[in-house]
């Protein structure tokens, strides 16, 4: 279910506007947390989460998955949900911690429990007119290498 939301259902809400950088993952969880619900979630009520994603960031989505795609991949870049770093939420939890701002730009982690208790890095920016947006997500590695930037993933999908 998680992974039609990414795929920026047809008639998507736009993204509200966020003077918040915390009050901006807290919508995007909720929201996550609602498409369990899949028999009374209204996809077209909700708004893309990768529209949370700052200017540079969302470019470099963007550049990914245009190459991956030209290479004949037919998933594209994310074939996952960077905001659980899985494809599937069932049975997670998720708690949004305080942000650490400093001139326009916040650090926020998310702990989420559950089957495979975990914590994503949130890097934001303020972009002004367009409010807080996502500027980068730390992730922790899969094979024990420690943390991964989705940026750096973005760089070198393949």
């Amino acid at each position: 279910m998680l992974l039609t939301l990414l795929s920026a259902p047809a008639f998507a809400a736009p993204i509200p506007k966020f003077d918040d950088p915390r009050a901006l993952l807290v919508a995007i969880y909720d929201q996550i947390e609602a498409s369990e619900d899949w028999e009374n979630f209204d996809s077209d009520a909700a708004f893309n989460e990768l529209d949370a994603f700052s200017t540079t960031l969302h470019a470099s989505f963007v550049a990914a998955d245009e190459a991956l795609k030209a290479d004949g991949q037919d998933i594209g870049v994310l074939d996952f949900s960077p905001f659980i770093n899985g494809q599937d939420s069932a049975g997670m939890d998720f708690a949004v911690g305080e942000p650490k701002i400093k001139r326009g730009r916040a650090i926020i982690a998310v702990n989420i429990t559950g089957y495979q208790p975990k914590q994503i890095t949130f890097e934001l920016i303020d972009e002004g007119e367009k409010g807080w947006k996502i500027e980068d997500i730390i992730l922790p590695g899969y094979d024990g290498s420690g943390p991964e930037r989705l940026s750096d993933y973005f760089a070198n999908p393949f």
